[in-house]
């Protein structure tokens, strides 16, 4: 009994983590621009400070700058995103705290940091497209809606990627490390969030029925891509730590020498 307990209060952050992650992405699919204004205003107002012209909100469509054709709608508004680095914070750093109190604290600042994420990463992908997409379209001769979505793909996998590394390092300073054995590290945190971000943005819609949808394939070849270069670039790095104050990149092998050199007073 006492064992089912502790596994409870383990593993109890992350069944909330995922119940939120559905009640998100439910309520996402069935939210007109008017119930989601919570996080299309504040992005809309972000943008704004990137992009010159002014954006009013247009009822049943979003947010629109007519100087710039720009129209920041339902399907701008970055809530899968927000699902993912959820998850990504939950699953890939509630292991460094112990105890039921700890990890519910957690849960609450992850939902805080996905969110303030979110908004950040969204406003810098509607900011990037406006400036360089219609450019980029010109010089690679790929069509607007191709370099948009690129575009897109990789400044969420950046911005993903790098609030992990964040919270990672932020951990580190502070001397947090797994609170058990197992837990995920540092490396296994960022492979968790590209899972996430698969999961999410391919796998759900895949099983929903959208292999019907040619969009879906014109979408996911490229995610498929740029995913697999960021999991070929973390692979490579897989050798490589951070010092512990510092944060300086390392190898194993530095670490063994510095540690010779302190072992003889060097």
């Amino acid at each position: 009994m006492n064992r089912l307990r502790v596994h409870a209060e383990r593993h109890a952050c992350v069944v909330v983590a995922f119940g939120l992650a559905w009640l998100l992405k439910h309520h996402y699919s069935q939210a007109s621009a008017e119930e989601l204004r919570w996080i299309l205003a504040p992005t809309t107002w972000l943008t704004s400070l990137l992009v010159p012209g002014e954006f009013t909100f247009q009822s049943g469509q979003g947010y629109l700058s007519r100087e710039q054709s720009v129209l920041i709608s339902p399907a701008c508004a970055g809530v899968n995103f927000l699902i993912v680095a959820l998850l990504s914070l939950v699953l890939g750093f509630s292991g460094h705290f112990a105890g039921l109190r700890k990890r519910a604290e957690w849960l609450a600042a992850s939902l805080g940091l996905a969110y303030l994420t979110t908004l950040v990463v969204n406003a810098l992908r509607i900011g990037l497209s406006v400036a360089v997409a219609h450019w980029a379209a010109r010089v690679t001769g790929l069509t607007f809606q191709s370099v948009h979505r690129l575009l897109g793909i990789l400044i969420y996998l950046a911005g993903l990627l790098g609030l992990c590394l964040t919270v990672q390092l932020w951990l580190s300073s502070r001397g947090i490390g797994p609170a058990k054995a197992g837990a995920p590290g540092r490396k296994r945190a960022l492979w968790l969030a590209l899972g996430c971000y698969v999961t999410v943005t391919l796998l759900v819609p895949l099983l929903r029925g959208a292999a019907h949808n040619p969009e879906y394939w014109s979408h996911a070849a490229p995610v498929s891509v740029l995913v697999v270069v960021s999991a070929a670039l973390l692979f490579a790095a897989r050798g490589r730590t951070w010092d512990d104050g510092r944060h300086a990149v390392s190898s194993s092998e530095h670490a063994q020498r510095v540690a010779s050199q302190q072992g003889s007073g060097g």
